[in-house]
């Protein structure tokens, strides 16, 4: 998710991938680099040196790690100065002028769950598809994918819900889809994207949405659909597929 380039200051993007920008160009990280970089990022408020050690070298003991976390340091003080992060004695942080695309998307997000959105437009919601951190392999980063993963379902499913309800059937749609790839076995997304092909007049799609979640829930889980969206297709719908 781009957050923009600033010229006093930068910017963290985690979503999809790592990139970095420092007042208006980008810094090359190495893949060390970007590890530390994204523990101290997912952190707001940084996090101490040991358990820097500990995230990044867990194998090593402690002399080791924290000989391996200076020379980490040095290496990106040497690319951004301090203008990335802040090291003390005791703990690293992000440099204050540095903003992160996650921690924004969160605020956002937060807002259409709890039904306080600063945007009406659900068209400005779709950064709610962007995956964080796609594709890193390091098991650190699986809670805070999990967390974003949570709360941006919540949010989409929100929002599929109101552009229904408002008509804007397509954007329902596209909304739901995302949320569908999010956790495709949550059946609130589905049966949205069901209900918006329905008010299009479009039996034929709702039906395939029905269908397709039904033989996923079967195959994988041995379950069915919830009475709601049998009853949402229709008696007929639902005796056809048995």
């Amino acid at each position: 998710m781009a957050t923009g380039c600033q010229s006093d200051g930068g910017s963290l993007e985690l979503m999809p991938s790592v990139r970095c920008h420092l007042d208006g160009f980008e810094v090359p990280l190495t893949d060390g680099m970007r590890s530390l970089v994204i523990a101290v990022a997912l952190e707001g408020d940084g996090l101490s040196r040991r358990a820097l050690q500990v995230r990044m070298w867990p194998d090593l003991e402690t002399c080791g790690a924290a000989k391996r976390l200076r020379q980490m340091l040095w290496r990106v003080k040497r690319e951004t100065g301090d203008r990335l992060l802040i090291a003390t004695s005791d703990c690293v942080r992000l440099a204050e002028n540095v903003s992160v695309d996650l921690h924004a998307a969160e605020r956002r997000a937060r807002e259409v769950v709890n039904g306080t959105p600063t945007a009406t437009d659900p068209a400005e919601w779709f950064f709610l598809g962007e995956e964080l951190l796609s594709g890193w392999p390091d098991e650190s980063v699986w809670e805070a994918r999990d967390r974003w993963n949570r709360l941006r379902l919540l949010a989409l499913e929100r929002l599929a819900e109101q552009a229904l309800k408002a008509g804007d059937c397509p954007t329902a749609i596209e909304l739901a889809s995302l949320a569908v790839s999010v956790d495709e076995f949550n059946e609130v997304p589905h049966r949205v994207m069901a209900a918006a092909y329905l008010a299009r007049g479009d039996l034929a799609g709702a039906w395939r949405v029905f269908t397709r979640f039904q033989q996923l829930l079967r195959r994988e889980m041995g379950l069915e659909p919830s009475a709601a969206f049998r009853a949402l297709i229709g008696r007929k719908a639902a005796t056809r597929s048995a």
